[in-house]
């Protein structure tokens, strides 16, 4: 029995520790290892337009920082004439959450006059969320060819206080996959 709910309990923690993102499929070279390439450095990120938030800069800078941080453990160094090249490709797009309305659930047929009665079935908004894509590319410089991507996707949290530790965590799980 006390196996049971340690097991049980083991099972609870995991679940609830489980990261709200996922890894997106790799793509690389059938030649490529990191170890190959001494240095890094990142391309410039050009965003314009009115749907550019006024954090975007700062976010940017906390992704670049995490994925130097990994690169750095993994035995890279940052230079102005690198070896490899990092793309970053950011998509963040707001979704609606929707349900059906029933008669049964939202209120009666209106009486329309004359004994018509009238009701449909709608779509109500219920909810809004943001959903997030990140796409790190791996490009060597030599020959401008990518040779890794890579990357993740989830539902960006509306107020997150841990902003930093979030992006490092989903960051780490991207550069752990690289070979």
């Amino acid at each position: 029995m006390k196996n049971a709910m340690a097991l049980l309990c083991l099972a609870v923690l995991l679940a609830a520790c489980n990261p709200s993102y996922q890894l997106l499929k790799t793509k690389k070279e059938a030649t490529f290892k990191l170890s190959d390439y001494p240095t890094y450095g990142f391309y410039d990120i050009e965003a314009k337009g009115d749907t550019v938030s006024k954090n975007f800069e700062k976010n940017v800078n906390i992704i670049k920082d995490a994925i130097a941080k990994n690169l750095q453990t993994r035995g890279l160094d940052e230079a102005r004439d690198p070896a490899l090249k990092i793309n970053i490709a950011l998509n963040v797009q707001e979704q609606l959450q929707t349900r059906q309305t029933d008669f049964r659930t939202d209120g009666l047929p209106r009486y329309m006059g004359q004994r018509r009665y009238s009701w449909k079935s709608e779509e109500v908004v219920t909810g809004k969320y943001r959903e997030g894509t990140i796409v790190i590319d791996l490009v060597d410089a030599a020959n401008n060819r990518m040779v890794w991507q890579g990357g993740a996707s989830g539902i960006i949290p509306e107020k997150t206080k841990n902003f930093t530790e979030d992006i490092n965590q989903v960051i780490a799980g991207v550069v752990a996959k690289i070979p």
